[in-house]
């Protein structure tokens, strides 16, 4: 017994070690070596030999040209072996689903989309991961599906939005493909993407992603909480408006926070309308929309001054289809924001997100990435 207990502990410590090794020749970005390794991880030479033995026979990594010379021997690079490996990264919306095969630097080599005449299926998802399986002869090591829900494991508890409950979308992709299948919320795919790249607001925040539907992910220490049942974030269907007259919302109920600031709303669009096929900004410039994006805004930046004072998270970030909307929206958060100060909290700060649009597979990409090889592009 104690012997299986020091092989188990010998094995979880290598594990680590192989963790720290493969992040090391992630982040230096084709510059790390060997010797680089072994002092930054406080590891013998020898052992890091072994460990990066491991990582090239498994074909994670590879190795590369000399290293600049330091007075001795010139060391060889190492860098991971993009080519090889990939990720598989679906986002599904209600009338879209699209895909893109991502290397591991986070890179896009190819991507799908299919239009569904009605809201999307698990059939539509399982179609979308099999024309990006068939587009790549490389390993597939994960795959990811990005969807808006409540997301428990391999469980889609529930999806207001897809009119999806308890839907297990990881058994149900099993046998498409042989890799891991990992399941995450939209909005905390979307913080995962821009935490990694931007420094601005820290490691306290809270993200809100606004596109056909409002949803959250609460950053704390640069972790994404989770919540005691996976729902930390759920904030779309809390009532806003009260009264027979408040907007009936798709949930059953009425005045629901995302039928007054979901993007769709402020632009009058019908629910579930596919985002990626109108002019966003275009629809924000006409008149009636401007009076739903400014009326939108004031209960939005309300609702956030109850949950920033509640969280001690000052920073806010605007995501999803936001950033599409121009500066007025994000201008009449702020203003209303700093009209009710909420005494003995911080005060909120906004910024649009930063990747959303230019690169909207990166973050459940590395949400798998992380959650199969232990490793991230984070900043």
């Amino acid at each position: 017994m104690a012997d299986d207990h020091g092989k188990a502990t010998q094995s979880a410590v290598r594990e680590r070690n192989l963790t720290s090794a493969l992040q090391l020749v992630l982040s230096g970005e084709g510059l790390a070596t060997r010797a680089g390794i072994a002092r930054r991880t406080g590891l013998t030479s020898a052992t890091v030999s072994s460990l990066l033995a491991g990582l090239i026979a498994d074909g994670l990594v590879l190795e590369g040209s000399l290293a600049e010379s330091t007075g001795g021997k010139r060391a060889t690079t190492l860098r991971v072996d993009a080519s090889r490996n990939v990720l598989l990264s679906v986002i599904v919306q209600p009338g879209l689903v699209r895909g893109a095969v991502v290397d591991l630097l986070g890179d896009v080599v190819q991507s799908v989309a299919h239009r569904t005449t009605a809201t999307a299926t698990v059939e539509d998802v399982r179609a979308i991961v099999r024309r990006l399986a068939g587009a790549t002869t490389a390993r597939v090591v994960a795959v990811a599906v990005q969807v808006p829900g409540i997301v428990d494991a391999d469980l889609i508890r529930e999806s207001v939005q897809l009119g999806w409950v308890d839907v297990d979308l990881g058994r149900e992709l099993a046998g498409v493909v042989s890799a891991p299948v990992h399941l995450v919320n939209d909005a905390d795919a979307e913080a995962i993407a821009d935490y990694a790249i931007s420094e601005e607001f820290g490691a306290n925040q809270l993200f809100v992603s606004l596109s056909t539907g409002v949803g959250a992910a609460v950053i704390v220490d640069g972790d994404v909480l989770q919540g005691a049942t996976h729902r930390a974030g759920e904030i779309g269907h809390v009532p806003v408006l009260f009264g027979d007259d408040a907007p009936l919302c798709a949930c059953g109920n009425r005045g629901c926070l995302e039928e007054v600031v979901s993007v769709t709303s402020l632009l009058g669009l019908p629910h579930g309308a596919d985002l990626e096929a109108v002019d966003v900004a275009a629809l924000a410039a006409l008149p009636a929309s401007r009076e739903r994006i400014a009326a939108g805004a004031r209960a939005l930046a309300r609702a956030l001054l109850m949950v920033g004072a509640a969280l001690d998270v000052p920073n806010v970030v605007l995501g999803g289809a936001a950033p599409k909307l121009g500066p007025d929206f994000i201008g009449h958060v702020r203003a209303e924001a700093a009209r009710h100060p909420v005494r003995a909290a911080m005060p909120l700060s906004f910024r649009y997100a930063k990747t959303a649009q230019e690169q909207p597979f990166r973050g459940a990409a590395q949400y798998a990435l992380q959650a199969t090889l232990g490793v991230s592009w984070a900043r």
